[in-house]
Parts: structure tokens; C-alpha cells; sequence
């Protein structure tokens, strides 16, 4: 099933602080999962949580695009069959803060497009919760 899941938030915080909770391995663990994520293009790297039904518990990704602090952009395959998807974060600076658009697109299974379109305003949320600590 091809998908394309765009998601958009304003965060009242500055654009290089709302990039740091997106490109720190430590950060990133706080919101999303724990990962040896490196913000460089070209680095693999593993998102590791408890599986539940749908979801094996392990995402393999790739940076494939950075342009700091407005854009990254993620292979995603959380599975061992099918294409990779893609994640791609753009930041803009607005009046109220920072705008993050979230878009996650690609063809997976049904059940795995409901379990991705459900998780991510969650994780947006634990976003939210982390940059205001």
C-alpha cells in the first residue's frame, strides 16, 4: 500500500533547538528510540524499541540528505521485506517558534501504514514534552 503521511507542528522554540532534538543520538533516544544515530549523510543506523503486534521492534535506516537546521531526510525499513520508506523532517522559523513537518511516505502493508499514521503524533507529542524540560 503506498502512503504518503504528512504531519505539521509548531513548536514555541527556536529553530536550532528544536534541530538539536532531531539530530542528537541522545535527544533523539528521549523522544523517538534509543539509536546510534549520527547526523552525517551516508551513516547507517538501527531505532530499536520493544516489538508489539505490527511493528518488529528494530528500524533500519540511512541519512540520505541534510541541510542543517531545515531539513534531513531518512531511508526507513522496519521490516526485512519491502522497499524502504522515507522520513523527512523540514524545519522553518515562524512568529510562534518553529514549524516541523513531518512527512513518512513509501508502500508498505495497510496494518503497518495504520500503526505508522497512529505512532507519530505520539512521538511529535514526546517531542513537544522534551523541548519543554
Amino acid at each position: 500500500m503506498k502512503f504518503d503521511l504528512v504531519f505539521e507542528e509548531i513548536f514555541p522554540h527556536p529553530i536550532e533547538t528544536v534541530w538539536r532534538a532531531l539530530t542528537d543520538g541522545a535527544a533523539l533516544a528521549s523522544w523517538l528510540m534509543p539509536n546510534d544515530f549520527v547526523p552525517r549523510i551516508g551513516h547507517r543506523f538501527s531505532l530499536r524499541s520493544p516489538a508489539i503486534p505490527g511493528w518488529p521492534g528494530r528500524a533500519e535506516c540511512e541519512v540520505l540528505d541534510m541541510d542543517p537546521p531545515r531539513r534531513m531526510v531518512w531511508s526507513w525499513r522496519s521490516s526485512d521485506t519491502g522497499a524502504p520508506t522515507t522520513l523527512t523532517f523540514e524545519l522553518s522559523a515562524v512568529p510562534a517558534g518553529t514549524r516541523v513537518t513531518l512527512r513518512h511516505a513509501g508502500d508498505v502493508d495497510p496494518a503497518m501504514a495504520d500503526l505508522i499514521r497512529s505512532r507519530w503524533p505520539v512521538k511529535l507529542r514526546d517531542l513537544q514534552g522534551l523541548l519543554e524540560a
